[in-house]
């Protein structure tokens, strides 16, 4: 079954566990699930309950993102990896402060910041698609 792009999850699970040598029933083990019910997650016959999804991510350090098919990123573009929310959030808060758009003891309006993430991520995105594009 597909949940969000071109890519079913079974075929992801597939292809993460044979990039591990892995078996079927080595992951059944892991999840505490039988051979034959993760077999039906990679035959695309049945399809993991979200806390299923969760575990899988966490064992292949994929995004549920990824595994859904939603993503070719195998983990979220963050940041950092070593950085926090509340670490994201000062670092644009000091930003935005040295530019004069907040004062000191002007909190950034969740929505703002939710913005600022969203956009600043899609732009990202686009600039290493163009900077990929010049390299050609």
């Amino acid at each position: 079954m597909q949940f969000g792009g071109d890519i079913l999850i079974s075929e992801r699970l597939k292809e993460l566990r044979e990039e591990k040598n892995l078996l079927q029933k080595d992951l059944a083990k892991h999840l505490n699930i039988s051979t034959s019910a993760y077999g039906y997650y990679e035959q695309g016959k049945r399809n993991p309950d979200t806390e299923t999804i969760e575990k899988l991510a966490d064992f292949f350090n994929v995004s549920t993102d990824y595994l859904l098919g939603r993503t070719n990123y195998k983990k979220n573009p963050n940041i950092s990896e070593h950085l926090n929310y509340n670490e994201i959030e000062k670092s644009i808060a000091e930003k935005l402060l040295n530019e004069g758009i907040i004062t000191q003891d002007e909190p950034i309006p969740k929505e703002i910041f939710e913005k600022i993430l969203k956009y600043g991520m899609e732009a990202a995105i686009e600039i290493l698609k163009l900077e990929k594009e010049l390299k050609k």
